[in-house]
């Protein structure tokens, strides 16, 4: 019986032992540990250690050195609170969490590389050379701190300020460079505000202000968060100002085009990763564009991250995307008219996306181009591999559907179009007006199928590269007959048409189908037909080097009493194109006049009166129509260049003949 209340008053005694040295801090315990265990934690023999009830380390100095013994923080009057099952978690490979990192001065030197790796004493182990994560600090609350960082994972390199108000409020200013953009940031909080959070902290978000100024940019925020570093349990109301959307996106690792200066805002949030831009509205240029978008940055070992949602509004001007598609700067090279500055197509390997549009109007950015409106498409952005599926736009009554994909991959770049136009009004969508014409000098429903691919980093490039048909016709169409004359060369008719004034004629058949090859447009047959004349069509277009080479041979149907009749040349460039007539075809008729003129100088007027020739119409759909009962009906012919007889095509262009 002695002996047990004898080992019972031990007990006791040394339970009142360890509370009265717990309630003393364990004198001199703390500095002993920290020196013991080597890593990097040096105090003054004033530090208190309580380990029951409420954990915590009480200093009045508080110095980390690294692991080479570089010095990474100096704190005066400190208070460090956690919980053991923090200790037990960290031990176990989780990052160190602090619940309350507390002092009245303090000054930290961040670093880490680009592996991860930190000259911090956190690891639990000795495995310094593993990656650490950062420490968790639920509350950080220091009356005067500074901060030298160099974070190579989060693209950080800057000096901070940051302060703890006796009423609680937070405040940080930092200066520096983030993913290499020069940047300043202004932060101020209602109260203690977490370093970094986990995700199951159940912390409280505080009233967050933020504004980050980057060159002639400015990002500012609103609202609520539960911590500072990792911008956890974000909500608020962003307001974004800047020369550029990509500039924007670039210090968060967003890749996004190249635009004229723009305003933003909407409603941001963040939770584990994944960040949310709600009600969003913007004007980029003069451009009108609304949408909800998500950013999802969890690491996943199958993918990069994501971006999708939904672009809305309207109008979207297409020289407001001129820096996109690199048309925002002159050609480098004189006399052309194509942009070739390169795109910045390797940014869309680091990151996907998946985004519809549904937009209102698509300015093309020309009084005579009528817009596309509505435009919807879905933009799909997967392993560098970026497609506009399912786009479809109503344009001038009509209708343009088509695929765009360009894979980044290979090296250039390889581009792949088609696109399909139906019932286009070609009056409503190019506006052209010339004078003593008719007011709509072309009508018709257009028809195009174009299947193109190409190669190239810049849109010269591509352009230059193109392979593939391209087919267009006009349907119950019309043209000016003053215009027909003209590219005839009739100027008797001509001359009547202007004194009674111009009217359109019905055409039987209008139509393009060529071939690009290697940037060269080759029509396979060209033909404008109606009841006055035929007008055939053959050369190149070169996209490559800019140039023309087009003959225009009109063939007259009627009679007329003065008349050139030679082929037009339409050559020189994009940027300078020139018309004159044949010089072989039209020397032909002078030598005639001249001739005749010899024998009675009345006659010589003789070699420019025309008869005309008596063609079939040309149908633009189906085989050859047959002949009608009427032995004097003229049969229709198709539009293809093999159902022309040599005879009457007349002589290839001069490139083309053979030698």
């Amino acid at each position: 019986m002695k002996v047990a209340v004898t080992i019972a008053g031990a007990v006791v005694l040394v339970v009142i032992a360890v509370v009265g040295m717990d309630l003393a801090g364990w004198p001199g315990l703390a500095p002993r540990l920290a020196a013991q265990a080597e890593r990097g934690l040096d105090m003054d023999a004033g530090a208190r250690l309580h380990l029951l009830w409420k954990p915590r380390l009480e200093a009045p100095r508080l110095r980390v050195n690294g692991t080479r013994g570089e010095p990474l923080a100096d704190a005066k009057d400190v208070l460090l609170n956690w919980q053991w099952s923090d200790i037990w978690a960290w031990r176990r490979g989780a990052p160190l969490r602090l619940r309350l990192v507390q002092a009245e001065s303090l000054s930290l030197n961040w670093q880490r590389d680009a592996a991860g790796r930190t000259a911090w004493p956190v690891q639990p182990s000795g495995a310094r050379d593993e990656p650490a994560e950062l420490p968790q600090i639920d509350h950080l609350v220091v009356r005067h701190g500074s901060a030298q960082l160099d974070d190579a994972p989060l693209l950080l390199v800057g000096d901070a300020r940051f302060a703890t108000q006796a009423d609680g409020k937070w405040t940080a200013d930092l200066k520096g460079k983030l993913r290499g953009q020069q940047l300043a940031l202004k932060a101020e909080a209602g109260a203690g505000l977490a370093l970094l959070a986990p995700a199951d902290t159940g912390l409280p978000p505080v009233q967050l202000r933020a504004e980050l100024t980057q060159r002639d940019g400015r990002i500012a925020f609103a609202g609520t968060a539960a911590s500072l570093l990792d911008a956890r349990a974000l909500d608020g109301q962003l307001q974004v100002r800047g020369n550029s959307l990509a500039d924007v996106g670039r210090p968060f690792g967003i890749t996004l085009p190249s635009t004229p200066p723009l305003e933003l805002s909407g409603r941001l949030q963040h939770a584990s990763g994944v960040w949310q831009l709600g009600g969003a509205r913007a004007r980029i240029g003069k451009s009108q564009l609304a949408g909800d978008f998500s950013f999802d940055t969890r690491e996943k070992s199958t993918r990069r991250p994501m971006l999708s949602g939904m672009l809305r509004g309207g109008p979207l001007r297409l020289a407001d995307l001129g820096p996109a598609v690199g048309a925002d700067a002159p050609p480098s090279r004189p006399g052309r008219v194509l942009p070739d500055r390169p795109l910045d197509l390797p940014s869309l390997s680091t990151m996907d996306a998946r985004v519809a549009v549904a937009l209102t109007q698509l300015d093309l950015g020309s009084a005579k181009l009528a817009p596309l409106a509505p435009v919807n498409t879905s933009v799909v952005l997967e392993g560098g591999v970026l497609t506009l599926e399912n786009f479809n736009a109503g344009v001038a009554g009509g209708e343009l559907a088509g695929r765009l994909r360009l894979d980044t991959r290979p090296s250039p770049p390889l581009w792949q179009v088609h696109a399909d136009v139906r019932g286009m009004a070609i009056e409503q969508w190019f506006k052209f007006q010339a004078k003593s014409l008719s007011e709509h000098p072309v009508t018709g429903r257009m028809r195009a199928d174009i299947d193109v691919q190409g190669h190239g980093g810049s849109t010269a490039a591509l352009l230059a590269s193109l392979n593939g048909p391209i087919r267009l016709q006009l349907d119950k169409g019309s043209i000016s007959h003053l215009l027909t004359e003209a590219t005839g060369l009739d100027l008797a008719q001509g001359l009547g048409i202007l004194l009674r004034g111009d009217k359109n004629l019905a055409l039987n058949c209008a139509r393009l189908d060529g071939n690009f090859k290697a940037g060269v447009l080759r029509p396979r047959s060209a033909v404008v037909d109606n009841r006055d004349s035929r007008i055939d069509i053959d050369g190149r277009i070169s996209l490559a080097d800019e140039t023309l080479d087009l003959r225009v041979v009109a063939r007259p149907k009627d009679f007329s009493l003065l008349t050139l009749r030679s082929p037009v040349r339409v050559q020189g460039t994009l940027g300078d194109p020139r018309i004159a007539l044949e010089g072989k075809a039209l020397g032909g008729k002078a030598i005639a006049a001249i001739a005749l003129g010899a024998l009675a100088p009345p006659a010589a007027l003789l070699a420019f009166v025309d008869p005309g020739e008596d063609l079939p119409p040309v149908s633009c759909d189906g085989p050859a129509a047959a002949p009608r009962a009427d032995a004097s009906a003229k049969p229709a012919v198709t539009a293809s260049a093999a159902s022309y007889p040599a005879a009457r095509r007349g002589p290839a262009p001069q490139h083309q003949r053979q030698p």
